[in-house]
C-alpha cells in the first residue's frame, strides 16, 4: 500500500475513534459539569490577568490597554455563563 494512503486511513481511523469517544463522553453528566467548572475557572484566569496587567503596565494609555479590557469583558461573561449553568444543574 502507498504510503500516503496508509497515513490517510490510519489518520481516518483515529478521527473515527476520536468522535465517537467524544460522542459517548459528552453525553454524561459528568462531561457537563467538567466544561462548565473549566469555562468557570478560564473565565475567572482572563478576568485576573487581564486586571493585573491593566493595573501593573506603564502605558495607560486607551489604545494599548483596549485588547486587555475586551479580555476582561469577555471573561467576565464566560464567568457569568457557566456560573449560572452550574447552579442550575
Amino acid at each position: 500500500m502507498d504510503k500516503k494512503l496508509w497515513i490517510a486511513v490510519v489518520l481516518l481511523i483515529l478521527i473515527t475513534i476520536a468522535f465517537s469517544a467524544t460522542c459517548e463522553l459528552f453525553d454524561t453528566q459528568l462531561a457537563e459539569n467538567t466544561i462548565d467548572w473549566f469555562s468557570f475557572i478560564a473565565g475567572l484566569f482572563l478576568v485576573v490577568e487581564g486586571l493585573y496587567k491593566i493595573f501593573s503596565s506603564e502605558k495607560p494609555l486607551l489604545r494599548d490597554q483596549l485588547f486587555r479590557a475586551f479580555r476582561v469583558v469577555i471573561g467576565t461573561t464566560v464567568f457569568t455563563i457557566h456560573l449560572l449553568q452550574f447552579m442550575r444543574n
